[in-house]
């Protein structure tokens, strides 16, 4: 009997961990190992080194005015770009045979990128803790209060959060394309470079590409730093730090008086003929007027009298020119062979006389201040009672202009030469270098203010909820991009 041979069925290669969730782990322990052994702990340190440079440049105009909070967001946000493009540029194109090997064997796709997307998100969270900290510590200026939480470094926290995830998830969607390292690294710098330059940040762009900035992470991630730094509330300076640059340089000249009745024919102030030069004003206006120059200047304090002594009186009439014909004045008529005594005389004889001397230091009059003869007058009253009344007619440039040019006096005076020079220090002195400070700062602030940086609640989060969408569609297009690397024919 032929012996019977039973041929045993060929055992066949089982997965272990079918589910994802269990994958995910297993990928997360794998990401935990190349932290230690592949060195990927580095970029914590690099981290804390670009935070201290860029620290050193904006810790003195972060928070103090529109200038320093753009640059400070700028900087802000490169910074942030530049750790998350770095934590996972590498990330996939290293392991790239890996991971096709391991796809082929059942494992899943969406359970790596979903390990990796864990694992970036505490890398992260280290890098902008360590960045806050070093910001800190060398002196930028946090307020205290926050906009969007109760601490404003934690506000600023949860954006560089969102940019560096966005640039780490943008990262990984160009390692899983790329299918070298050296490939990703050559890739990279494009790509910092599109982010930052076409930002629309500090860099102002063309027409065309303005709208390429709505493509950009850097655009959301500048647009919500600067708008929690309270942009459009802060002074802007760089107006104001430009004219005091030039406080020694020399304006004006030499002009004749035709070339300044010749300006008068511009069309820059034939067109503004109907400007008033002096406003119409009633004496209800006149007094508010009056009690504003009042509140700056004491008007009410000033002294308009002055107590006389006796000396000073004798004295003056003694040597002015004006009263000399009153010292001729004749006091005794002369005698035969004397002179006349005159008024002159008496007063030499007082001045030198010692007994004299106590009456000479005796004071005339008191002191009288402008309040007190307002007062007196019962102005206060009288402008209420005639609050209405109008004190004068408006004067326009046009008819400062027609008298200029057509009074005979000024036009024979056309060859006449005026000297103009002061330094710009000078004219600042004139007008109140504090007054031209302030308002300098006012109006090229209320200028540049802009609603894309409004330090509204809306605003904020709104540029949070586009940096979250940058994060989830470049995570999408990372898992897409591996579910085909069987593909590859390599």
């Amino acid at each position: 009997m032929a012996e019977m041979h039973e041929t045993k069925p060929a055992r066949t290669r089982r997965v272990r961990h079918k589910g994802r969730g269990s994958q995910i782990l297993i990928y997360l322990g794998k990401q935990l190992r190349f932290f230690v052994n592949e060195s990927d702990w580095k970029v914590l340190p690099m981290a804390a080194v670009i935070a201290a440079l860029v620290g050193m440049v904006i810790r003195k105009r972060f928070f103090i005015n529109m200038e320093g909070s753009l640059i400070g967001g700028f900087a802000l946000t490169c910074v942030a770009i530049w750790n998350g493009c770095f934590n996972s540029i590498q990330a996939v194109c290293r392991e790239r045979a890996i991971i096709k090997r391991e796809h082929r064997s059942g494992m899943h796709i969406s359970s790596y990128v979903a390990a990796h997307m864990i694992y970036q998100f505490f890398l992260c969270a280290l890098q902008t803790g360590l960045t806050m900290y070093v910001l800190g510590i060398l002196g930028v200026q946090f307020p205290e209060k926050g906009f969007m939480t109760p601490w404003m470094m934690v506000d600023i926290g949860i954006t560089m959060l969102l940019i560096t995830y966005a640039a780490d998830m943008l990262s990984l969607f160009i390692s899983s394309i790329s299918h070298t390292t050296t490939g990703a690294m050559t890739v990279m710098p494009f790509v910092l470079i599109f982010q930052l330059v076409f930002s629309g940040g500090i860099i102002p762009l063309p027409a065309w590409a303005q709208g390429l900035s709505d493509f950009t992470i850097s655009n959301y991630g500048i647009r919500a730093v600067v708008a929690q730094s309270g942009y459009n509330e802060l002074p802007m300076v760089t107006g104001w730090n430009t004219i005091a640059g030039m406080e020694n340089s020399e304006v004006g000249g030499t002009f004749t008086v035709g070339q300044v009745l010749d300006l008068l024919k511009n069309p820059a102030i034939q067109n503004r003929r109907d400007m008033e030069v002096v406003k119409s004003y009633t004496v209800g206006e006149a007094a508010e007027v009056l009690s504003a120059a009042e509140e700056y200047l004491h008007l009410r304090d000033r002294e308009i009298t002055h107590p006389v002594q006796v000396r000073q009186l004798l004295t003056y009439l003694q040597t002015a020119d004006e009263m000399k014909d009153v010292r001729a004045t004749t006091l005794v008529p002369g005698t035969e062979g004397e002179a006349p005594y005159t008024l002159e005389m008496l007063l030499t004889e007082l001045l030198a006389d010692p007994e004299a001397q106590p009456l000479l230091d005796r004071d005339m009059g008191t002191t009288i201040t402008l309040g007190e003869v307002l007062d007196f007058l019962h102005l206060q009253e009288l402008a209420e009672a005639a609050s209405d009344k109008v004190l004068n007619q408006p004067v326009t440039l046009g008819q400062i202009a027609d008298f200029l040019t057509t009074n005979e006096a000024v036009q024979a005076q056309r060859d006449r030469t005026i000297t103009l020079k002061a330094t710009v220090g000078d004219l600042l002195d004139l007008f109140g270098r504090e007054n031209v400070q302030q308002l300098i700062q006012q109006k090229t602030a209320a200028a540049s203010q802009k609603e894309i940086y409004a330090r509204t609640t809306d605003n904020v989060v709104s540029n949070w909820v586009m940096l979250g969408v940058f994060i989830l569609v470049f995570a999408f297009l990372a898992m897409l991009a591996l579910e085909f690397i069987d593909k590859d024919k390599r």
